[in-house]
């Protein structure tokens, strides 16, 4: 069922009864989406991140589907930051805390760092994406993971279609999805963790589907720089500039 209509005002979520959920009132714009969308499983994605994490900070926690899989890889503690009300009463009940403000808000309350942060395709949800990722370094260590997933606008598909197709005609998922803001190549994902005060030290992209085989081939014989074009979503991992 939809999750909310659209609207433009000041909110606090609707479950204070919660004691894992904390909310600040801010003017915010809701999307409307199907309940789906924030129950997506991204565990494909924290596979190929691997590893084990003690405390967790997960980006648009959704309705917190991938708790589990952080469970199962050391997490103590997880803190979600979800915009949605009803995903973030869902995921309160898997998650440790769950902040129900948009992510440019609830940064400011957090305490603490985290050895793993999550934003799987957040980042282009957001007005001054530059910005958060520059600010997550107010909740990281010199040892931290920040991994991140986002939409390739160099998507070959994605091109052609500008090109030759339907152009910017927005759709409910993938790279045209409604709420993007922003669009990324490689390059650009680059520039602004580099900007923030990142340093990007492992790129990839999904590997399944029917070319899944295909795309691995190319990905070894290119050295990933294949991802740039064969690829609807860019994986990168990075750690905090040193001094």
């Amino acid at each position: 069922a939809p999750v909310l209509c659209a609207v433009i005002s000041s909110f606090t979520t609707s479950a204070p009864t919660n004691s894992a959920i904390s909310s600040l009132p801010l003017p915010v714009v809701v999307i409307p989406k199907a309940a789906d969308y924030y129950a997506s499983d991204r565990s494909d994605f924290l596979d190929w991140i691997g590893g084990e994490f003690g405390r967790i900070l997960d980006v648009g926690c959704g309705a917190g589907p991938n708790a589990s899989w952080y469970r199962h890889h050391g997490a103590r503690e997880i803190v979600g930051i979800e915009i949605d009300p009803a995903s973030a009463v869902l995921s309160a009940a898997v998650l440790d805390r769950v902040i129900c403000d948009p992510i440019e808000t609830a940064i400011h309350v957090l305490d603490g760092s985290f050895d793993l942060i999550v934003c799987a395709d957040v980042l282009e949800h957001l007005v001054d994406p530059w910005s958060v990722v520059r600010e997550l370094g107010r909740v990281a260590h010199a040892d931290t993971v920040l991994a991140i997933s986002m939409p390739n606008i160099r998507f070959l598909p994605a091109i052609l279609r500008i090109a030759f197709g339907r152009g910017f005609a927005y759709e409910e998922h993938g790279i045209f999805d409604s709420t993007h803001l922003r669009f990324f190549t490689r390059r650009d994902a680059a520039s602004m963790l580099h900007r923030g005060g990142w340093v990007p030290e492992r790129w990839g992209a999904p590997q399944f589907g029917r070319l899944g085989s295909v795309l691995r081939l190319a990905q070894r014989s290119t050295r990933g720089r294949s991802d740039d074009w064969l690829s609807g979503q860019l994986y990168v991992v990075a750690h905090p500039a040193r001094g």
